[in-house]
């Protein structure tokens, strides 16, 4: 797979925190949650390839249904 990082950051109403996600090499999805000014006090998880399928699938339903 190739080398890439998505990097997601949060609404004004999440202090600065920021989302890293990439493959990782044990083929899991690599998920890091930080706050810029304490990136020492990050929070990560990983997904087998099952959970993160899952995951996208929940998160698709709850994007719909926000008001827009």
């Amino acid at each position: 797979m190739e080398n890439t990082k998505f990097i997601f950051t949060g609404t004004e109403n999440s202090d600065g925190q920021e989302m890293q996600m990439y493959f990782n090499a044990y083929d899991e999805i690599f998920i890091k949650v930080y706050n810029w000014e304490t990136p020492e006090l990050a929070e990560y998880i990983t997904l087998n390839k099952a959970t993160a399928a899952k995951f996208s699938k929940v998160l698709k339903r709850e994007i719909s249904k926000i008001e827009s």
